[in-house]
């Protein structure tokens, strides 16, 4: 037993090491890219998988690059590509993953020779070169139209500012100046001339790229200047309802001590975030879970019309060469563009996981509780018990994860506390093999097993051999203990203890053993018995029941004893019951021990407890006072004890009959009419029967509980379904 709660306590100890680097949010780098790896397993398992028609993306693909010319394009190129999309395919929005942060200075010989070849006179030159102007071209191109563009923030330190970022969607805001969003020193925007024609634009760098280089979380607002801007799909999604106006939501903690930013509600949709303003990218796939049609086939008109009307359009690229290739749970090699398209895809379907601050509570609790469950389970278990109950704890904690991610909608981490389980299990399992190789040697040359003096003497009567094997008997079975041993023992010294145990077992066992009683076991202050087995014992209910009440007779002599030797004197219960039980030679080579066992071994067991509840030395079953009517009962409950659902009634031998005085026969005769009439809900009968005993026995707990229940009843009367039985949930 000491053994087992050195493992619990070190398996507990073990737990809350590893919940600290937790709760201080400073995981070791392993373990976070376990728990990196395990998301990432989850996201690609629940991923759809299947192409969303709704976005399609415009790619600057290989292929465009070797029929239009070397990147970047002639701006005249995009203009036109544009004017395509809107004019000939009727697309909902466009968006550009891209910055045009220079002007562009080219000029486009096809337009240069259309010009001459168009013109009646000499041309006015700064006329000829405004309509030359690439810049103007693709700004007339955007003019009224849905244009989102895009633009990069500059975190470093020469704080780089070319462009405009353009509108705010959040002005300065004190509660979100106090969440950890990322602030940007710089801005590298596109050329005024085109910035000028449009009112929607985003970000499309990506600040909080995870420790493995993974993207797994993307920022929806990032801070310059004392106020928000948006991301390239967040600006998008504005775009497209013609919404210009983001509102942060907060929730405060348990102290309402701290707001955190838990949400953005944009255009009437809640997006889940984090403090720092981030959501976790919901991929659907990957590279391909959305169209890609070629740019030059746009332009040159070689597309169906069914595939791009009414669509959003990302236009970006995929050419390795032009380096927006992103590393993401989905794909080593992902084109950025498409992490856009997964975001405002999750978006139109409300379908994206958040992690809230709340899921760290719950990671601490099933921490807790795992650590504790093991730390409890694996010492008290064996090695195939305890291996299939951490499998199964295992796959509770992975199947309600799964779960919360795909119901839900939260994002728990796992990691950690899988790793912790193996961790237990590991240790649990050798700390238990050390100690059983340390307890084998110790226990080296003792007795392996014990049998009973009645079964040794059995055996030498017999000239065959006797079977020891289980068999099924009706027999009587006995437990008692000392009531209040506990505080006894904390009292005395273990010589004292020892010394008291020696006295008080020696007296008891000695009446058992007179009785033709067997001693099953010693468990701790409880003594164990039978009678029935290993001989047969036709008697063997009234020798159970003449050895309890023999015991009570002797316990004052007993006490006496204990007092003169400096000890406390002590008081038992007993529980008695008789019935079929299994008995035989049980255990295993190493050990056996010839024993009872079944429901009426519980039950008997159960009795003896429920005599603290009485406040009776002795009680015993109906079956037990039924097979023996010479003795005086008095009736006590009918209960339900816990574990069994057959009621059973209680009674407290009073004594035999022929030994009893008749005055007390009477008395009891008058307590038992007390409890009929109780049970026949004639409750005033029954409240001065109870009082007549009570004025006899003052100290009666029995008698109080009776009228404490009558109380009650007469208070709050019961309807026709009332149950006399009482239900014992206690052991």
């Amino acid at each position: 037993m000491k053994q087992r709660r050195i493992r619990t306590l070190l398996g507990i100890l073990l737990t809350l090491l590893m919940l600290y680097p937790v709760i201080q949010n400073n995981r070791p780098a392993l373990l976070q890219q376990l728990e990196y790896d395990l998301y990432d397993l989850r996201l690609r398992h629940f991923a759809k998988g299947d192409q969303d028609p709704r976005i399609v993306i415009i790619d600057v693909d290989e292929k465009s690059l070797a029929e239009q010319g070397r990147w970047p394009w002639n701006r005249a190129k995009l203009a036109l590509l544009l004017d395509q999309l809107f004019e000939r395919y009727g697309v909902a929005i466009v968006g550009f993953d891209m910055v045009f942060s220079e002007a562009d200075s080219s000029i486009d010989l096809k337009q240069l020779s259309d010009l001459l070849q168009d013109a009646t006179a000499l041309p006015d030159v700064g006329a000829f070169l405004q309509q030359l102007n690439p810049d103007q071209r693709l700004a007339e191109a955007m003019h009224n139209r849905p244009v989102v563009l895009g633009y990069a923030f500059d975190r470093s330190d020469r704080e780089l500012r070319v462009g405009d970022p353009g509108k705010a969607v959040i002005d300065a805001d004190a509660l979100l100046d106090q969440q950890s969003i990322p602030e940007a020193k710089g801005v590298i925007a596109s050329v005024d001339a085109l910035h000028s024609q449009q009112s929607y634009s985003g970000f499309f760098d990506n600040p909080m790229v995870d420790s493995d280089g993974v993207y797994r979380w993307v920022p929806m607002l990032q801070r310059y200047e004392g106020r928000y801007y948006p991301s390239l799909s967040l600006a998008m999604w504005l775009a497209l309802f013609e919404e210009h106006q983001v509102i942060p939501e907060f929730e405060s903690d348990i102290l309402d001590e701290h707001q955190a930013l838990v949400a953005l509600t944009a255009a009437g949709q809640t997006i889940p975030v984090d403090s720092a303003g981030a959501l976790l990218v919901p991929y659907r796939g990957g590279q391909g879970s959305f169209p890609y049609i070629s740019a030059t086939d746009v332009m040159n008109g070689r597309v169906e019309p069914e595939q791009l009307g009414g669509t959003i359009v990302l236009i970006g690229t995929s050419a390795a060469g032009l380096l927006d290739l992103r590393v993401t749970p989905v794909s080593s090699r992902y084109p950025g563009v498409e992490v856009h398209a997964n975001i405002i895809s999750g978006l139109l379907d409300d379908r994206i996981n958040s992690r809230p601050d709340y899921t760290l509570a719950v990671e601490i609790i099933q921490i807790l509780l795992s650590g504790v469950l093991l730390s409890l389970l694996i010492p008290s278990s064996s090695v195939m018990f305890s291996t299939l109950f951490t499998l199964v704890w295992s796959s509770c904690l992975i199947g309600f994860n799964l779960y919360a991610w795909e119901s839900l909608f939260w994002v728990i981490p796992l990691g950690y506390t899988l790793f912790l389980v193996l961790i237990l299990y590991l240790f649990q399992q050798t700390t238990g093999y050390f100690f059983e190789t340390r307890n084998m040697k110790l226990l080296a040359g003792q007795f392996g097993h014990y049998i009973p003096p009645e079964v040794v003497r059995e055996l030498g009567r017999k000239n065959e051999a006797i079977h020891l094997s289980g068999e099924t008997r009706d027999m009587t079975v006995f437990f008692s203990d000392i009531r209040g041993f506990t505080q006894i023992s904390e009292q005395l010294t273990p010589q004292q203890l020892t010394r008291m145990m020696n006295i008080y077992l020696t007296g008891m066992t000695r009446i058992i053993h007179q009785q033709r009683g067997t001693v099953d076991k010693y468990i701790g202050d409880a003594v164990m018995a039978f009678w029935g087995a290993p001989l047969r014992d036709e008697d063997h209910a009234r020798h159970g029941l003449d050895t309890a009440l023999q015991m009570l007779s002797q316990l004052p002599e007993l006490n006496h004893s204990l007092v003169a030797a400096g000890l406390p004197p002590v008081s038992i219960g007993i529980g008695l019951h008789c019935g079929a039980m299994s008995v035989g030679n049980m255990g295993s080579e190493f050990r056996m021990a010839y024993t009872v066992m079944g429901d009426a071994v519980n039950l008997a067991s159960r009795l003896e407890s429920l005599t603290k509840f009485y406040g009776c030395p002795l009680l015993v079953s109906g079956d037990l006072a039924a097979r023996l009517p010479g003795y005086i009962y008095r009736r006590i409950d009918r209960v339900r004890v816990k574990g069994r659902y057959e009621p059973v009634e209680l009674f407290q031998p009073m004594g035999e009959k022929a030994l009893t005085a008749s005055g007390l026969a009477v008395q009891v005769e008058g307590f038992n009419r007390a409890i009929d009439c109780y049970r026949q809900r004639q409750w005033a009968e029954s409240r001065s029967l109870l009082q007549a005993w009570r004025a006899v026995y003052t100290q009666d707990s029995v008698t109080q509980l009776y009228l404490d229940r009558l109380d009650a009843l007469e208070n709050n009367p019961p309807g026709n379904d009332w149950d006399i039985i009482y239900n014992h949930q206690q052991k």
